[in-house]
């Protein structure tokens, strides 16, 4: 059969066929006498062989159609099933922002803790949002088990998270050493909870600095230093 005659039969076009040649997948075959290529059925069963294994996602360099290719077979299950996983987890908060109207660039781990806060009459809008950015921020710089571990805290905690913010991001200028020391009591004992509750790891160096910076412009310098004598941060 000619090249054209092959291409039709398995599903590609001659130019592949060609590729396939260039490429070591398909043995040229002799030419008939009036110039054309005449190709075999074994041509076809070996194209249509490598058709699918293409299909499957095994790269054009790595087939083989005489050889085993549980390995590779192997590989690419481990691929997908993780790629499946992904997309679940995409899926799991498309669903949620669904179910509660939530904003898109709300991260799923901190939606109770960002609705907790909107619901409160001494945080303005404003404030709100400020502590939206910032989980938008720990969202890239936590991993998945992190953050599936702070999405789980119990109702208490999160209203806990709120309070506490709350009185922090209330600090003025002008406030009292007392209130001052019971802010960041407040907030060191949250931050102890969170650590003792989860397994979060410390950030990197580049991931706190990322942070802070974040946090340092959007604060006071009263608020600031509350943040970082919580923290232990001097």
């Amino acid at each position: 059969m000619r090249s054209s005659d092959l291409a039709r039969l398995a599903g590609v076009s001659v130019r592949t066929l060609r590729h396939y040649h260039q490429i070591g997948l398909l043995p040229e075959p002799e030419r008939s006498a009036n110039g054309y290529r005449d190709y075999a059925a074994s041509d076809l069963v070996r194209v249509l062989r490598v058709r699918r294994l293409a299909d499957l996602g095994v790269p054009l360099a790595r087939i083989d159609p005489s050889a085993d290719l549980e390995d590779e077979l192997t590989r690419l299950d481990e691929q997908y099933a993780e790629q499946i996983e992904e997309l679940q987890v995409r899926r799991d908060m498309i669903s949620a922002l669904r179910e509660h109207g939530t904003r898109v660039d709300t991260p799923a781990y901190a939606q109770r803790y960002l609705d907790a806060l909107g619901r409160r009459q001494d945080l303005s809008p404003r404030s709100v949002e400020t502590e939206r950015d910032a989980s938008v921020l720990l969202e890239l710089l936590l991993d998945r088990k992190t953050l599936a571990e702070l999405g789980a805290l119990d109702d208490s905690a999160i209203a806990e998270l709120a309070d506490v913010t709350a009185a922090l991001l209330g600090l003025g200028d002008d406030a009292s050493d007392e209130l001052i020391d019971a802010v960041a009591d407040g907030l060191a004992a949250v931050f102890d909870r969170l650590q003792h509750t989860s397994d979060t790891p410390r950030l990197s160096r580049e991931a706190a600095d990322s942070l802070d910076d974040h946090v340092s412009r959007q604060l006071t310098a009263v608020q600031l230093a509350v943040v970082r004598r919580s923290t232990g941060r001097r």
